[in-house]
């Protein structure tokens, strides 16, 4: 295998903390990194043991030479997040019709905004809308915001189920982008003066238009950093100078972020932890290193020994940013969430996303262990007693949660918890109010601890795993084969959905 100096090691770690590289690929450059310097011979032996399980399957015999050393090993598992693009041909559209109205009526026109940003194109919007006369209202919404339910359907044979059709194509006001008061012809002649019937119109249907998709845009940017964080922490405000001045640091940062982004496995057991016996000691390494980075620790590790290394200014920007989360966490949770859904019932049902439902609530959830964390260590022991949002449950497959009645087990003693106290995006957003003594009371009438079970305390895991390679999955099933499992997602297998041609 070719060396590599210790930055290029040092930059292809950094590139992997935005990627979902597996815990066994980062173990490679681990050593290269020469890691092993820093580890007892247990720890030696776990992280070599990770990198001969990787280069056994990256070495391919080759036809009439000798193994060849290939690269990184490519997973049936997808290893960037999905990331939408932007509205750029939408707002193209959009600017060039409100530009023709500003020219025509010798008005400025709207200042020009990043098409990928929904801050900057609310900005443009309401500038184009107060120049075409419309009011700066919620528009209506590009998609249904209720689940689509089965409907009774009668006939002379008898009664069967189908869903209703939704009322329009971009949502319930049968498809008019434009359904909203425009100006009338006399008012129109008169502030802008001009611009023709066709050329106003144009620009109100694309304006409009537009607005509707920033708010599906704005959705999307909230369900994406609930993914990330969910799985990353705050990995992606790391910036490449913090992390590659100091080895240690990034060899542990790299490591543990691998494993938060290891993939759920279809159990009726536990999920496997994060912090491993291998990321302790890395982390010990890191910490009694001279050149230690705790600000790159802290972007994704909140235990109170890395926190006493920031200072307050840290710790106070830190716990804003894991609010900030914990804000657009709710956000997602809040347009998810049905309801009509008896809380006490976090089993899914058909027409329920639970795909982000789960990425939002294991996102709100961690930024909430991280803001208790960075609000109790600072002190501020009081904001947690007025205002204390509770943990959200994640929505159960109904395979697993049968699964558990076979077993003899019902849904977790939390998800009672939960139903018992105000919507917690609610009490994040300010829409509603829980103080810790409430919660202590619904966790007194459950049977839940709520100093150990992290309800009114940061969540502690007190058991480290054995390092162990990620296995590779399709849709939480482990599968041997690559080739297989490419085939088993491309046709859908365990999830129900065919892939389109």
């Amino acid at each position: 295998m070719e060396q590599r100096s210790e930055e290029a090691v040092l930059r292809r770690l950094y590139a992997g903390i935005r990627e979902r590289r597996s815990p066994q690929d980062v173990a490679v450059d681990i050593v290269e990194l020469g890691a092993q310097r820093w580890l007892s011979a247990v720890g030696c032996r776990d992280l070599y043991s990770m990198m001969r399980y990787q280069r056994a399957r990256q070495l391919v015999v080759a036809q009439d030479g000798p193994a060849v050393w290939t690269g990184p090993v490519g997973s049936s598992m997808p290893t960037t997040w999905r990331h939408h693009p932007g509205l750029a041909r939408a707002y193209e559209t959009a600017k060039v019709a409100v530009d023709a109205v500003a020219l025509a009526a010798a008005r400025p026109a709207p200042v020009a905004a990043d098409p990928a940003e929904p801050a900057a194109l609310h900005l443009w919007l309401g500038s184009a809308l107060t120049l075409l006369g419309l009011p700066d209202e919620d528009p209506w919404p590009a998609r249904r915001t209720v689940p689509r339910r089965p409907v009774p359907i009668s006939w002379a044979g008898g009664t069967y189920y189908r869903l209703r059709k939704p009322a329009g194509a971009r949502g319930d006001r049968g498809g008019h982008a434009d359904a909203r008061d425009r100006m009338a012809a006399a008012t129109r002649r008169e502030l802008l003066p001009g611009v023709s019937v066709r050329t106003y119109r144009r620009a109100v249907r694309a304006v409009l238009h537009l607005q509707q998709r920033t708010e599906v845009l704005a959705a999307e940017r909230d369900r994406e950093a609930s993914v990330a964080f969910g799985k990353a922490r705050l990995a992606y405000l790391v910036t490449e100078e913090d992390f590659v001045a100091c080895p240690a640091t990034a060899a542990f940062t790299a490591y543990y972020v691998a494993r938060l982004n290891m993939r759920t496995l279809f159990t009726s057991g536990r999920q496997a932890r994060p912090m491993d016996t291998l990321a302790e000691q890395l982390l010990a390494a890191a910490l009694s290193s001279p050149a230690c980075r705790p600000w790159v620790l802290a972007s994704v590790l909140t235990r109170w020994s890395v926190l006493d290394r920031l200072d307050d200014t840290q710790c106070g920007r830190l716990m804003g940013l894991y609010y900030e989360q914990l804000a657009a966490s709710a956000r997602a949770l809040r347009r998810a969430y049905d309801v009509r859904r008896d809380p006490t019932h976090m089993i899914m049902r058909a027409g329920d996303d639970s795909s982000t439902w789960n990425s939002a609530s294991r996102a709100f959830n961690q930024a909430r262990t991280g803001w208790l964390n960075l609000t109790r260590g600072l002190g501020y022991d009081d904001v947690i007693e007025a205002s204390c949002p509770g943990k959200v449950p994640a929505l159960v497959a109904a395979d697993v949660a049968a699964w558990h009645r076979l077993e003899g087990r019902d849904q977790h003693a939390d998800v009672q918890v939960w139903a018992d106290l105000p919507v917690p995006w609610d009490v994040v957003l300010g829409d509603d109010s829980c103080d810790a003594d409430l919660v202590r009371q619904a966790c007194r009438r459950h049977g839940v601890d709520p100093e150990a079970t992290g309800w009114t305390q940061p969540y502690r895991q007190g058991m480290t795993e054995l390092p162990a390679p990620a296995r590779d999955l399709v849709h939480g099933v482990t599968v041997s084969s690559s080739l297989l499992a490419g085939l088993l997602r491309e046709t859908g297998v365990f999830s129900g959905q065919t892939q389109r041609r």
